[in-house]
């Protein structure tokens, strides 16, 4: 037992090492491959955001709605640092549902009670849920599903 703590320590670390260099070097993907796994981590493109930033600075400042009428508030109240911010634990891929085809776990606007399952996260073939740390309303939602996530990653902000 002593011996899986110390590999389960190994590869929170590599991965964390993994992550370091794409983020450092500003890497877009990195592919790391042994005889026992492959890890493979992807860094969202910065121009879906400079894509976004224009549409907000011509929205009202309370809110605006994309096409699929989301209600979206604007970008300075979305932080990483906000009460109800809700951070990828992990770098891995984001599943908003239990299965393809399935109702999402959670959309704008919806209500959610702590311990609640907010969405999928699967790192190294181990599907990890990521619950609710408060009761409240879903007010942003900052991944789609099957997207890949960097770790501490703004996913949700429940207001």
């Amino acid at each position: 037992m002593n011996n899986k703590k110390k590999n389960d320590s190994y590869d929170v670390n590599l991965v964390q090492a993994l992550s370091d260099i794409v983020n450092n070097d500003d890497l877009s993907e990195l592919e790391y491959e042994t005889d026992e796994f492959k890890i493979k981590i992807a860094k969202q493109s910065k121009e879906v955001f400079s894509q976004v930033q224009p549409i907000v600075s011509q929205a009202p400042k309370e809110n605006f709605v994309t096409e699929t009428n989301k209600t979206i508030s604007t970008l300075d109240s979305f932080t990483s640092e906000h009460s109800g911010a809700v951070n990828s634990p992990m770098v891995g891929t984001a599943y908003s549902s239990s299965e393809p085809g399935k109702e999402p776990f959670i959309k704008i606007n919806s209500s959610v009670e702590k311990g609640d399952t907010l969405l999928i996260i699967e790192a190294m073939k181990v599907m990890n849920s990521i619950t609710a740390h408060k009761s409240g309303k879903v007010t942003f939602i900052g991944f789609e599903d099957n997207q890949p996530i960097e770790f501490n990653q703004l996913l949700i902000i429940i207001e």
